[in-house]
């Protein structure tokens, strides 16, 4: 809104004198009072409204779902790789409820916490909570091609809530009609694959109590068995992880045109914003 200063009587009797006296028009350095500003008298903007809550997708407990932006790791926790593709626009969220993407060894209750000063418990209420931050080329002593130095093959999501403090079960479903390959021959991995070849890779489920077998056909949305922290070093002994899924999708990737595509594991993170955002806004 413009301010308006209001002129006293004496002030504007003596204006009119003087300007009776020197001139009957305006002078160049005068500009007619016709109620207006001058054009070069700074106009102060409205503020901008502030964003309604209503404006945000909110998750089943209410809480706002936000995100980093892809290829932004923890600090010290590895290079990470910006691709922003969303490489399956329709697959369902491989979680029933709500989920949080973060890393499992540079945050609470991971052996690289303290790096961050994140020393604690996996149940810290940090890790259940948003924003999301990609776990993708996240430093391991692994190849992956998008990763030059090695790294993180997926992205791990913890489910909604912690379970060795709540002792809830949380359902992973598959993202897309596909069969089961081969739960049998691991310990702690079931792929699913689609009739086009994409695969998708689910680890640390509770492979004593599955939903699926091997070579099932399953629907998009069916279940394929509960987070659980499964998992084997390389000489078969069990070492038990935090409770998270980690999750991999294999697709054909060439880096342009003038290179041959190759069938491997690309970034995850967007298709599953994607999914997500779709989850919570009832259209998936």
């Amino acid at each position: 809104m413009i301010k308006r200063t209001t002129i006293s009587a004496i002030t504007a009797m003596f204006l009119l004198l003087s300007c009776e006296q020197v001139s009957d028009t305006p002078s160049e350095e005068t500009p007619p009072d016709n109620g207006d500003p001058p054009s070069d008298t700074p106009v102060d903007d409205e503020p901008a409204p502030e964003p309604d809550d209503d404006d945000f997708l909110h998750d089943g407990e209410g809480r706002i779902f936000s995100y980093v932006p892809v290829g932004d790791l923890l600090p010290s926790s590895g290079p990470g790789h910006e691709d922003t593709t969303i490489y399956r626009p329709d697959i369902t969220f491989p979680l029933e409820d709500a989920a949080f993407l973060n890393s499992q060894v540079y945050r609470y209750g991971g052996s690289q916490g303290t790096v961050n000063g994140m020393s604690g418990g996996q149940c810290h209420e940090t890790n259940y909570d948003y924003p999301w931050q990609d776990t993708f080329c996240e430093s391991r002593s692994r190849d992956q091609i998008m990763c030059p130095a090695g790294g993180h093959e997926g992205v791990d999501i913890r489910p909604g809530s912690c379970i060795p403090e709540t002792d809830a079960i949380h359902w992973a479903v598959a993202a897309e009609d596909g069969r089961i390959i081969a739960p049998s021959s691991s310990q702690y991995t079931v792929k699913l694959q689609t009739s086009d070849g994409t695969l998708y890779r689910y680890m640390h489920l509770k492979m004593d109590a599955l939903s699926v077998a091997d070579g099932e056909t399953v629907a998009k949305g069916q279940r394929i068995g509960m987070v659980s922290n499964d998992f084997f070093n390389g000489s078969g002994e069990r070492v038990p992880t935090t409770y998270h899924l980690h999750f991999e999708m294999y697709q054909n990737y060439s880096p342009d045109e003038d290179t041959d595509p190759i069938f491997d594991q690309v970034n995850p993170y967007m298709t599953l914003v994607n999914a997500y955002e779709r989850k919570l806004r009832g259209t998936e």
